[in-house]
């Protein structure tokens, strides 16, 4: 016998299902934090004819496991992720491709064939300069894939959002590489998994449904967002769940227009889910000040917001959360001390912690800085990116210490040097590093990142560092927004109460204050000291400028569009398009 159901739908859902049921084309429902996006749509699928292919599409794994969980009874329905999705269109299209997983695919192609691809002499770089050139060419590799880039001047949108400092030719060598993938399909990543479906024009062979549902649709990137549209039969419709103000993963190629794209997508309608069954009134109030749509449940939870929380007040079943990683590094090894159970979300973050460890390519750790090692390293590194970055944008110390590259460069230091208290060697602090991170649900006190708290919630959730949000190396518009949208998802994390931990804890992870920079300043002298090198700027002093000015070079402006180049210039092949271009040949001026 069926069960009664005893669930009160708010009058925002009972119109979402009533479109379901009554309704013609497709809605975006803007569902804010808590609101029961999750109950709402697993019950939209019942107003659906068993006899209808639905599709739902999840943001990871996890998420798949739980959605399917909860719709076991809806036999027409295909949970999945994207990348699931895309790799079943592959095998139906590519049937003799062995399509095996080979997530360095690309990197090794490029380091292998480097020479063939490249139009400059890669020998007079220096070993730091070639890692630089190579980790480029990657992350347009990627990022390219993710816009579905097929031109120099697409990548061109990419350096620019993503402050990629180019070398030189590592947006020709990417197109080029991008072709080859497309060509060779004995290996695929993960990427290629949503990214070739498109670039290869696939067939959705058995894969068109009547109904699509797209579950955190706000964080698709484009190649994510045209593969599922792929799905689509003449009069499939589409219910898209997602909120705007929870878009955070633009920094790694999400589209943060991609809920706005899905809106403007022909008969598609908003619908809104604008009530927190998660959070308490009082917390609600507090979160209205960023997304003023938000709306208090009234169900009797008055909730607690502590604006000045102390680090004590914190027990097992809590959930703490910070921006950076280095002040939960500090607040773990804290609770260690004082006998608290305690671990810490992301084992990807973990994943690049060990990895960043390991290219140092040292044993010793040296965290006195006076003899070379993995921290000389990590600091020599950070000082030659901030180099890079005044004289490839023209800026002071000062400002290039602001931008977001070096500002996460700094996170990642300050939260190893906080993990290797009282180790000495690289493989030391790899193993704390693998026993500290972890994604399985344990007891204790949770820490995590904002970003991997996402989906998460708990009875009280405390927020370390708050001054740290706004980040001050967000300067983007997008970069400011999502920054508004990690106070909001943290924020709405708690459902009783939210405290910020007393900030008087967390001095040293200030932004930019003098006492940091004094600190770095006095760093960067022992690491060049111990390198043997000599140290250019230290603050943003006349030493900088005088540089520029000596750099400097005669702009020339032309008359007229004349064909000046010089017989003696060396030409570079640039091949520029996946489009079937590479026969082209366009030469340009060595620089």
């Amino acid at each position: 016998m069926k069960k009664k159901e005893t669930i009160s739908w708010s009058h925002y859902q009972t119109a979402i299902f009533d479109f379901i049921q009554n309704g013609q084309g497709n809605a975006v429902i803007e569902a804010c934090a808590g609101s029961g996006k999750t109950s709402t749509l697993v019950k939209g699928l019942s107003f659906i004819d068993e006899d209808k292919k639905i599709l739902l599409t999840a943001f990871n794994r996890d998420i798949v496991k739980v959605l399917t969980k909860k719709t076991k009874d809806f036999k027409n329905t295909n949970v999945t992720t994207l990348h699931g999705l895309g790799l079943q269109m592959l095998r139906y299209n590519f049937t003799n491709e062995s399509l095996n997983l080979d997530e360095f695919k690309y990197r090794t192609f490029v380091s292998t064939n480097l020479k063939s691809l490249t139009s400059i002499d890669i020998s007079q770089f220096s070993k730091s300069d070639y890692f630089h050139y190579i980790d480029n060419i990657c992350k347009y590799i990627d990022f390219g894939r993710y816009y579905l880039a097929q031109t120099i001047e697409d990548l061109n949108h990419v350096e620019d959002r993503y402050e990629i400092d180019t070398i030189a030719d590592e947006k020709s060598i990417a197109i080029q590489s991008m072709e080859w993938g497309k060509r060779n399909l004995d290996t695929i990543d993960y990427t290629d998994m949503v990214w070739l479906p498109n670039a290869t024009m696939c067939n959705p062979h058995g894969l068109r449904y009547d109904w699509v549902f797209c579950d955190e649709c706000q964080d698709l990137n484009k190649a994510q967002r045209e593969l599922m549209l792929k799905c689509r039969k003449i009069n499939t419709r589409m219910m898209m769940f997602g909120d705007a103000q929870q878009c955070l993963y633009s920094f790694a190629g999400s589209d943060p227009d991609s809920f706005n794209a899905l809106k403007s997508l022909p008969n598609t309608i908003s619908l809104p889910l604008s009530i927190s069954y998660r959070c308490a009134d009082n917390i609600v109030a507090y979160a209205k000040e960023l997304v003023p749509t938000i709306e208090q449940n009234n169900d009797g939870r008055k909730g607690v917001v502590e604006e000045v929380s102390e680090i004590e007040e914190v027990k097992d079943g809590d959930m703490v959360l910070c921006r950076n990683n280095a002040p939960l590094m500090k607040i773990y090894n804290a609770f260690i001390k004082e006998g608290k159970k305690c671990f810490v979300m992301g084992k990807d973050i973990g994943n690049n912690l060990k990895r960043i460890v390991k290219n140092t390519k040292k044993e010793a750790l040296g965290k006195d800085l006076k003899t070379d090692g993995v921290f000389v390293r990590l600091y020599n590194n950070l000082f030659e990116t901030r180099d890079k970055i005044m004289l490839h944008s023209n800026i002071d110390i000062d400002t290039a210490m602001q931008s977001s590259i070096v500002s996460n460069k700094i996170d990642t230091i300050k939260a190893l040097e906080v993990l290797s208290e009282g180790l000495k060697t690289s493989k030391e602090l790899i193993d704390r590093i693998s026993d500290i991170f972890s994604d399985r649900k344990k007891n204790g006190i949770a820490l995590s990142t904002i970003h991997k708290a996402k989906g998460l919630e708990a009875d009280r959730v405390f927020i370390a560092c708050k001054s740290l949000m706004p980040s001050k190396s967000a300067k983007k518009d997008w970069e400011i927004r999502q920054e508004h949208n990690l106070m909001y998802v943290a924020y709405t994390r708690a459902k009783n109460l939210l405290g910020f931990l007393n900030e008087e804890d967390f001095s040293d992870f200030k932004e930019n204050s003098s006492a940091e920079k004094k600190r770095l300043q006095s760093i960067e002298l022992q690491v060049n000291k111990t390198l043997g090198k000599k140290t250019k700027y230290l603050s943003a002093d006349t030493s900088y400028s005088s540089e520029i000015i000596k750099n400097a070079k005669k702009i020339v402006i032309p008359k007229s569009n004349t064909r000046t180049l010089n017989n003696n210039v060396k030409k570079i092949q640039i091949k520029p398009t996946l489009g079937g271009l590479f026969g082209t040949r366009i030469s340009k001026k060595m620089i």
